[in-house]
């Protein structure tokens, strides 16, 4: 006969079994899902946080105490999943663990798309302002400070005291300081992070430029190489010829001539300038007119680029003291003369080759024409539909011109020649 005391013994050993059992089962299960289950949270996104732990992962996705436990120690047999980094990890619903944990040791971030913003080369703040407006994103810090650009600049180079004393800053004028460039507009302060970023930016390219800047008695401080640059960029878009035209523009502020550059009487009537610019505009004097006044303009014109910020400190060598462009389309270029004589002839060429433009122009647009009312007549005769607008779609427009030439005798007529 089995005593009491063998009878609990027996019971706690079968227990015992039992519960040994179902440990290691659930031990191999869990292991098992580990590997093989997806895993589930309350969003398709796990942050990992400065100061997140291989551990605080388990606690957030474990099912329970026990597969948290059990977790735990198969990550120290493991320790190849210890190394988490931080960011943002894609749950999805379908990874297990062990895939989410190898993307946080790898890094392999969810890349957020964000809307951009590109400031164009050559575009002017008033452009950008207005592009802005038409923006839905708010920004209550950019409103406040755009008002008064001095606190903006002061704010947003706060960690960068050297880029400031550079300058002689703050000013209260920002034209010219943000760099062009397409920009990520982030959910918090994007405008103003734009900014910050686009005029550290431009002032480190500055003061690089700067640094190893020729000699040369004209500009004197980095904001007027600023000025310059903004001038080099509205007029020419080749890398190929803006040393040149920072050239001219120093040799003629060498010899006290006029610069008579047409990109900054139209800043001066109006930021954001459209239409034909006329001799009365360019005799009506302001403080941008470069053919009423002598030196530079009081400010930039535009957001210069870096290569127009190397090309005036770094010109070409030359003793050019003119400029033209050398047909209707920017592509081609300027002409680039050391006399009024040999500027007056290239800009009679000029003239030459725009008219000739005109003339294939306007034969095109007839042509056109004639082939549209013969494809409407053909198409009424055998009875068929055609688009209407096919031919018009083909049509060359004035708008292609870079700058449209009336008759000499005209009024308003652009002067090209540029006197000394």
């Amino acid at each position: 006969m089995i005593s009491k005391k063998s009878k609990v013994i027996l019971i706690l050993c079968v227990f015992a079994f039992v519960f040994v059992s179902a440990l290691a089962s659930y031990t191999a299960y869990a292991v098992y899902a580990l590997k093989t289950e997806p895993i589930t949270y309350k969003s398709q996104i796990y942050s990992v946080k400065s100061g997140f732990t291989q551990a605080t992962v388990i606690d957030d996705f474990a099912p329970n105490l026990v597969a948290k436990y059990i977790y735990k120690i198969y990550f120290k047999f493991n320790p190849q999943f210890t190394a988490i980094q931080k960011g943002d990890y894609f749950v999805g619903g379908k990874k297990t663990l062990l895939e989410l944990l190898h993307d946080m040791v790898q890094g392999n971030v969810v890349i957020k798309k964000y809307p951009t913003f590109t400031i164009a080369e050559g575009t002017n703040l008033m452009r950008i302002l207005n592009s802005i407006s038409k923006r839905s994103l708010k920004d209550d810090k950019f409103s406040l400070l755009i008002s008064t650009p001095d606190k903006l600049m002061q704010e947003a180079l706060k960690e960068h005291q050297d880029l400031l004393s550079f300058i002689d800053g703050p000013y209260e004028n920002l034209e010219g300081f943000i760099a062009p460039a397409t920009y990520p507009m982030y959910e918090k302060e994007p405008y103003f992070k734009m900014f910050k970023v686009g005029l550290i930016k431009q002032l480190q390219y500055l003061k690089q430029a700067w640094d190893k800047r020729a000699k040369n008695e004209e500009i004197k401080t980095p904001y007027q190489a600023l000025i310059l640059a903004s001038l080099i960029e509205k007029e020419t878009s080749l890398d190929s010829e803006r040393k040149l035209v920072s050239a001219v523009f120093l040799n003629r502020l060498r010899l006290k001539m006029r610069l008579q550059t047409d990109p900054t009487v139209m800043y001066g009537i109006n930021k954001v300038f459209v239409g034909k610019l006329t001799r009365r505009h360019l005799k009506t004097d302001h403080a941008y007119n470069t053919y009423t006044r002598a030196g530079l303009p009081p400010s930039p014109i535009c957001m210069p680029s870096k290569p127009s910020i190397e090309a005036a400190l770094s010109p070409e060598k030359s003793k050019a003291l003119y400029f033209v462009a050398k047909s209707y389309s920017p592509k081609d270029g300027h002409v680039f003369t050391n006399s009024l004589q040999e500027h007056n002839k290239a800009v009679k060429e000029y003239r030459k080759s725009v008219k000739q433009y005109l003339a294939k122009l306007k034969k095109a647009n007839q042509d056109a024409k004639d082939t549209k009312a013969f494809t409407q007549a053909n198409s009424k005769a055998q009875a068929k539909t055609t688009d209407p607008n096919k031919a018009d779609n083909n049509n060359i427009t004035e708008a292609d011109i870079d700058t449209a030439i009336v008759t000499e005798n005209d009024e308003d007529v652009i002067s090209i020649t540029v006197d000394p």
